[in-house]
């Protein structure tokens, strides 16, 4: 039980690697506030943890507001009066909400990602650093990056935006927080399965299992099992750091290449010809 009575919040937790998250946090002690806007999912994740033996309550969050992100907070002094560790996980990466050619990305997608991912990521993490110097003895908190960060997807700018901006804030964050040991890290998943998709983006599906050197996609457990390490005191050293849960994938020179040629229809589009 790596976390025994530790207090955790982990945003975008209904489901996927979210959820898997704030599962094994529970099954390793933690009491977990699940924060997300789906609340029927939610709630179905808190009901597994508590079946299990687990303890958890959900509050509705959208990190993008920061009104309900300082709800969010009193939730957790209300329930626990303590927070140890913070995961900011919410975010979105597929669908007509994140994904466009550059050429035909929007300011209303360009924005909705950066205060998802950006704005969502400084009011939590802001509020969870000043409530763990108060307590007096440190914490942990955990950012979600991607692949994205560093190589590139296709028709995915603002996506990738976003997590490079993270990758830097956690960086940062950990210099600032350090003389209070408060540990900062970031997590890079690489092809995850997720509700049937990969978040290896557009290039994704089943056949992103050639791409990846582990041969298969990731899950959301293996992610969370690299997120409960980092949580536990088995890494209070390490602080900083982007942690790849990527089956090798950013290892190698590059992937195969796609049909990079012109698109003829979004030309139209864009020039009225």
């Amino acid at each position: 039980m790596e976390l025994q009575g530790q207090v955790a919040i982990v945003t975008g937790g209904a489901q996927g690697i979210g959820g898997a998250i704030a599962r094994r946090y529970a099954a390793a002690g933690a009491r977990v506030i699940v924060a997300d806007i789906d609340e029927d999912i939610a709630q179905e994740n808190v009901m597994r943890i508590l079946e299990s033996g687990g303890e958890a309550c959900f509050q509705r969050t959208d990190v993008s507001e920061e009104s309900q992100v300082e709800a969010l907070f009193q939730k957790t002094l209300d329930a626990y009066e303590r927070l140890d560790i913070l995961v900011n996980n919410a975010g979105i990466a597929h669908g007509p909400s994140a994904t466009a050619h550059f050429l035909e990305t929007s300011v209303d997608m360009w924005h909705r990602l950066l205060r998802i991912h950006l704005d969502g990521l400084f009011y939590c993490s802001q509020r969870a650093a000043r409530l763990m110097i108060k307590q007096g003895d440190g914490g942990c908190i955990i950012n979600m990056s991607s692949c994205g960060a560093t190589q590139a997807h296709r028709q995915m700018v603002a996506y990738d935006t976003t997590k490079g901006g993270i990758e830097a804030a956690t960086r940062a964050m950990a210099l600032d927080l350090a003389p209070w040991q408060i540990r900062v890290n970031a997590l890079v998943p690489g092809a995850i399965a997720v509700e049937g998709r990969s978040s290896i983006g557009k290039e994704g599906g089943d056949s992103s299992k050639g791409v990846v050197p582990l041969g298969r996609l990731g899950t959301p457990e293996d992610v969370a099992g690299a997120a409960l390490f980092l949580a536990s005191s088995d890494a209070s050293y390490i602080t900083g750091h982007m942690y790849f849960v990527d089956g090798g994938l950013a290892s190698q020179l590059r992937l195969p290449a796609l049909d990079a040629q012109p698109d003829p229809d979004l030309e139209r589009r864009i020039t009225g010809s």
